[in-house]
C-alpha cells in the first residue's frame, strides 16, 4: 500500500476552517508569557488586525487540518531611515497599521508581528520556511522591507541583562539565541534595540496578581516570561514593564 506524503501549502485568514483556527487561537495563548496577554495594544487593536488584514496572515498547515505554524502582519507606511524607527517597537508598529488603514494611507512595508510554531513543531525548520515565505510576500506586494520588533527567545532567562548586552551573547562563535540567529542566517540585519517596544501598566493588584506574590515596596520585580524587570513604584501604587525587543529588517 503506497502512503502519500502530506500537502503542505500556506494559506490566509479567511481559509481557515473552525478547527485550524481553533489551533490558531490556542497556539497563540500557548507562545508567549502572561504578562504580555495584559497589553492594552493588543486588546484594544488585535481584533481590527484580523478584520483589516486577513491576507496579510499567514498560516502553514499541512492536509489542511494541521497548523504547522503562522505569521502575523500588518503593513504600514515608514519613508524616513530604518534607524529612526521608534523606542515602542512592537506596539507603536501595531498602532501604526492600524491608524495608516483608518486614514487610507498607502503603505510601503510589512511589519512581523509575530511568528509562532505549536511547541509540538518546533525544531522542524518550520519558522525558516514561514520568514522564506513573508519574504516573497513583500515581493509580491512590492513593499520595500520586511520590519520586525523580534522578541528573542532566551532573552527571559536574563531579565536584568540589558538588550545591547544580550545581542552580542555567544556560545562558540555562534549568537547565543536561537531567534536572533535564525532572522540572521535568514538574512535579516539587526537595525537596533527598542527598549519600549511592549508596555504594560498597572496597580500594585494588578501586579500582585501577575507576579503571584505580594509587593512589599518599590523596586524591580521578575515576571514569568519577562525579558525585562517589572518597576514598582509603592507610593503611587503604580507598576510598569517596558519590554525591550530589536528592530531587524530584510531589504
Amino acid at each position: 500500500m503506497r502512503i502519500e506524503e502530506s500537502a503542505i501549502r500556506f494559506i490566509y485568514l479567511t481559509d481557515l476552517c473552525e478547527d485550524l483556527l481553533e489551533q490558531y487561537r490556542a497556539a497563540i495563548n500557548d507562545a508567549f508569557p502572561p504578562i504580555t496577554q495584559h497589553s492594552q495594544v493588543i486588546k484594544k487593536y488585535w481584533d481590527r488586525l484580523e478584520i483589516y488584514f486577513p491576507d496579510h496572515q499567514i498560516f502553514m498547515v499541512e492536509d489542511d487540518q494541521k497548523l504547522l505554524g503562522f505569521i502575523n502582519t500588518i503593513p504600514f507606511f515608514w519613508d524616513n531611515a530604518l534607524e529612526d524607527l521608534p523606542d515602542d517597537g512592537w506596539d507603536w508598529m501595531m498602532k501604526k497599521g492600524i491608524v495608516d488603514f483608518q486614514n487610507d494611507i498607502t503603505v510601503n512595508c510589512l511589519g512581523g508581528l509575530q511568528v509562532i510554531i505549536p511547541k509540538e513543531h518546533q525544531g522542524k525548520g518550520y519558522s525558516k520556511q514561514i520568514i522564506a515565505i513573508a519574504k516573497t510576500f513583500v515581493k509580491n506586494k512590492e513593499y520595500d522591507y520586511l520590519i520586525i520588533p523580534i522578541r528573542p527567545t532566551f532573552k527571559s532567562k536574563f531579565p536584568e541583562i540589558k538588550m545591547e548586552e544580550y545581542c552580542q551573547k555567544k556560545v562558540g562563535d555562534k549568537i547565543y539565541d536561537p531567534w536572533i540567529r535564525t532572522h540572521l542566517n535568514s538574512g535579516a540585519e539587526i537595525i537596533k534595540v527598542c527598549p519600549n517596544s511592549m508596555q504594560v501598566e498597572g496597580s500594585l493588584t494588578f501586579w500582585e496578581g501577575i507576579l503571584g506574590e505580594k509587593i512589599t515596596g518599590s523596586g524591580n520585580y521578575i515576571a514569568e516570561g519577562a525579558l525585562n524587570p517589572v518597576e514598582i513604584e509603592v507610593e503611587k501604587d503604580y507598576g510598569v514593564y517596558h519590554e525591550e525587543n530589536i528592530w531587524i529588517y530584510y531589504g
